[in-house]
């Protein structure tokens, strides 16, 4: 993957298990120090009304003995999926690499994005899928419920390149090809973390690669006050930093 943004390091791999290799979309979780809600992020995937299914879990060092309960689960459930992977960095290597890692191992032309704090409603990889397939597309997102500290939905704006200049509406929920991430150059390693994902649109809006919203609730997003943007991102200091490397990639960029 000499393309790759940030190269993918050695991950140990704790457990693969593979049934088949029918799946057309592997279901791609970044975990880091979520062991607490992971197993719900993990029954949403194995409850899913789309019955071929790969599934990869990327540990990026957790302290928290979260890839010890994702081992326990998938040394249970396993069989529910074609290929089923638990991969785990020896060192914290952050959101992107995290990522890349997860798509790079993924067998199946699509990828879908959860993170582990997050939950999917049956119905979204199959409904994803069948509109990436009929309309060509490169990657496809849907409304988000909001749960957890709040309430509410987002991602209910289509997709437009000229209004994410203005700032970043698409979560990292979404369907995306592994030829549309490869092209891309997958996810940058960013200077403070939390805005890996709005860099990834703003890459895909600039080469021009056809992404489209599913006006349905299929995916939950979870408010939290441990969250990373609530934590770590949104700090003054740290947003300064960011503003002036996002200016730095994406001239066209129109933040603060």
């Amino acid at each position: 993957m000499d393309r790759l943004d940030v190269v993918t390091p050695p991950a140990r791999t704790l457990l693969e298990s593979t049934v088949h290799a029918g799946a057309q979309v592997t279901v791609a979780i970044t975990l880091f120090n979520y062991a607490h809600v992971v197993l719900e992020a993990l029954e949403s995937v194995r409850a899913q009304e789309l019955t071929e299914l790969d599934l990869v879990v990327v540990d990026d060092c957790s302290n928290d003995g979260g890839e010890v309960k994702v081992l326990e689960w998938m040394r249970i459930h396993a069989s529910r999926f074609g290929r089923c992977r638990l991969l785990r960095h020896e060192t914290n290597h952050g959101l992107a690499t995290a990522r890349n890692q997860a798509f790079a191992a993924a067998a199946t032309p699509f990828v879908f994005v959860l993170d582990a704090d997050n939950q999917l409603y049956p119905r979204c990889l199959a409904v994803c899928l069948d509109a990436a397939t009929s309309k060509n597309s490169d990657a496809v997102y849907t409304i988000l419920e909001v749960f957890g500290d709040e309430e509410g939905v987002m991602g209910t704006d289509l997709w437009d390149p000229d209004t994410l200049l203005r700032g970043n509406y698409v979560d990292a929920m979404a369907l995306i090809r592994r030829s549309a991430w490869e092209r891309v150059g997958g996810y940058r390693r960013m200077p403070v973390t939390g805005w890996e994902d709005y860099d990834f649109w703003l890459k895909c809006a600039e080469s021009g690669l056809e992404v489209v919203r599913v006006p349905e609730i299929l995916c939950r997003y979870r408010k939290h006050g441990t969250s990373m943007l609530r934590s770590v991102t949104n700090r003054a200091d740290a947003l300064d930093e960011l503003y002036a490397d996002m200016r730095l990639h994406h001239p066209s960029i129109k933040l603060p």
